[in-house]
């Protein structure tokens, strides 16, 4: 039986999928498919800022090959370049992005099928290797929307598990409401704003779990407010744990490349600020890996 989020959110899951490439109100199965499905496809996915990575991909991989007729080179590159340039953060979407514009027409359906085919068991993994973790604790204080942390959430409870769930908001684009509706459907959950962690974090057998966008050797992106949110249980002592597929992983080189180009958000003249930030291994606990 669904339960209530504690606290009221602004906006119906219907109304933010409408708001991100019209998700709820329109699916390939349902009209023809035409030339323009390609690169609409990839512009659905280049402007996503509510979904995670994992969702991000098993979309657009669907969608490609639903509209597999219509390919072409030239689409195919334009629409690369949309998602490298507008995802860059997003270490799995960067690397289809490449893969995708290296123009191997004949090799990309078998393995955009095969990759379609490892998204699909890594939530069912991710949920039995972060249970040890999960079943200890009583609260579980997440941040922004990670669907690698909902599937630990989910699967947790799915085996019992009786704890609450808090998510913090994230960024302007992190999409913590948006996470909390969606968990409330199986648990108990409360949403709350950044500067509720503090508060959270002194309940007694608290977990931070966290996401990645992009996981380096000693490094890894995600929302803003996620160092703040791991120092603050370090210094309390608590576990934390990051929970990221081995898809997630680039080298060094490639994170510090991803650090100078993420994106900001622009209030007006002079007001901007980062929509992501690059965060300290040392302040994770462990990591869960598919």
């Amino acid at each position: 039986m669904a339960r209530r989020v504690v606290r009221t959110v602004a906006r119906s899951r219907s109304e933010t999928l409408e708001g991100t490439g019209r998700f709820a109100s329109q699916t390939w199965q349902n009209r023809s498919v035409t030339d323009d499905d390609v690169l609409e496809a990839f512009r659905r996915a280049a402007g996503d800022r509510v979904h995670g990575a994992a969702e991000i991909e098993e979309r657009l991989i669907s969608d490609l090959l639903a509209s597999r007729a219509s390919w072409t080179r030239h689409q195919l590159s334009i629409g690369a370049d949309l998602l490298a340039g507008a995802q860059s953060a997003m270490a799995p979407l960067a690397a289809l992005a490449r893969r995708i514009g290296a123009g191997d027409m004949e090799g990309l359906q078998s393995f955009i099928e095969q990759r379609l085919g490892v998204l699909k068991l890594v939530p069912e993994t991710l949920a039995a290797r972060a249970m040890p973790w999960i079943e200890r604790a009583a609260v579980v204080v997440s941040i922004s929307r990670s669907s690698s942390v909902a599937a630990v959430l989910d699967g947790a409870w799915r085996k019992r598990w009786k704890g609450t769930v808090v998510i913090l908001d994230g960024s302007s684009a992190g999409g913590g409401v948006e996470q909390a509706v969606l968990l409330a459907e199986n648990g108990t959950v409360v949403s709350q704003p950044d500067a509720a962690a503090p508060r959270w974090l002194d309940e007694p057998r608290t977990l931070v779990a966290v996401g990645a966008d992009a996981v380096g050797p000693d490094r890894f992106v995600n929302c803003v407010g996620t160092k703040m949110l791991l120092e603050l249980a370090n210094a309390r002592n608590l576990p934390a744990i990051l929970v990221a597929d081995r898809g997630k992983d680039v080298s060094e080189q490639k994170l510090e490349s991803i650090a100078e180009a993420l994106p900001m958000h622009r209030d007006g003249p002079g007001r901007e600020w980062p929509l992501f930030e690059v965060v300290s291994m040392d302040l994770v606990t462990a990591r869960i890996l598919d």
